[in-house]
């Protein structure tokens, strides 16, 4: 045998001692290692499984939920919205109180939608992309339904240059500062996305025509509004005492209207009044009477040729012509002749 044959099997000796004193000390320790390691990855892959089912579930419940919205039933569509936000796996229970939110928003009831959104973004344990664009959504609504302060409070600090979410945070504070009338603010908040390359295009096409509108001193409906408010009141002033002075006069032309045809002997018009003369002519055969009087007949009072006089129509036209003659100088006549006639 040779020395390096026997200096091998030597070592091989050695190494071996060394491997059965290590498994004698720590081969239970390895062991429980190994099995340890072996329930770990079974209890991750079971956990990955629930929660890949669990969130399949509740995206399969957002789903519905959407589908209700969008066929027009909002009342289920809520409801189940707010059960998903109760019992919702993962962010779909900020998703549906978002969505609720949303939901809110088209129904009109912006006051309750902003609290919703309000909501969501003061929770800490909603996720911060989530928070912040709750943020935004209420401060466009409060651009329409709030003022220039309540945008301020929620997105101003969304606005700066190392915030993800400055584009529309942005937008938002102009449109409040155009529509409260700080044209500066608005301007400077429109030029500030006008300048950096990475506005959104929807955005920056807005940005360019609120700057062309501003550079125009266009201004706003709500400050139009509420400039033209003072001229209201001045012009419903005079408005409300002519309901009464018209309505007063309107009691005394009837009699005008009826005195005129007195005043005027020449209108023949008065074909109009035919109607009281109707009546008039009913009283015309005393006047007929009182009108042949003067002749002193006593024979012409009870002859009753007058009234087929008066009821013939053809002749009536000519007693209507000297009617108008006759009512200048008799109408004050007529009262006097009859009151001494009975």
């Amino acid at each position: 045998m040779s020395d390096e044959s026997f200096f091998r099997e030597v070592n091989e000796e050695i190494r071996q001692d060394r491997t059965r004193q290590i498994w004698a000390r720590y081969g239970r320790v390895i062991m429980a290692l190994a099995v340890l390691a072996v329930l770990v990855t079974a209890g991750y892959v079971a956990w990955r499984e629930y929660s890949i089912g669990q969130a399949n579930e509740s995206g399969d419940r957002y789903l519905a939920a959407l589908d209700l919205a969008a066929t027009g039933d909002p009342t289920e569509a809520s409801a189940a919205l707010d059960q998903l936000s109760e019992d919702g796996y993962g962010a779909y229970r900020d998703l549906a109180r978002m969505r609720a939110a949303t939901l809110k928003e088209s129904q009109g009831a912006d006051a309750d939608a902003v609290a919703a959104f309000d909501a969501v973004a003061g929770d800490a344990a909603a996720p911060k992309p989530i928070r912040d664009m709750a943020a935004i959504r209420a401060a466009y609504i409060l651009v329409d339904a709030g003022s220039l302060d309540d945008v301020s409070q929620r997105v101003v600090q969304l606005s700066g240059e190392d915030q993800p979410l400055r584009y529309p945070a942005r937008e938002a504070l102009g449109l409040a500062a155009w529509k409260a009338g700080n044209f500066d603010d608005a301007k400077r908040y429109f030029e500030q996305l006008r300048d950096d390359q990475g506005t959104p295009s929807g955005i920056a096409v807005r940005t360019r025509l609120l700057l062309e509108l501003i550079a125009a001193g266009t201004r706003p409906v709500a400050v139009d509004a509420a400039a033209s408010a003072p001229e209201a009141p001045a012009a419903a002033a005079p408005v409300e005492p002519a309901a009464p002075a018209a309505g007063a006069p309107a009691e005394t032309t009837a009699p005008a209207e009826i005195g005129a045809p007195a005043a005027s002997p020449t209108p023949v018009v008065p074909s109009a009044p035919a109607a009281p003369a109707a009546p008039a002519a009913e009283t015309s055969p005393p006047a007929a009477d009182l009108a042949p009087a003067p002749p002193a007949e006593p024979a012409a009072a009870p002859a009753e040729p007058a009234a087929p006089v008066a009821g013939e129509t053809n002749p009536a036209a000519p007693a209507t012509e000297a009617a108008p003659e006759a009512a200048t100088p008799t109408a004050p006549a007529a009262p006097g002749t009859t009151a001494p006639a009975n």
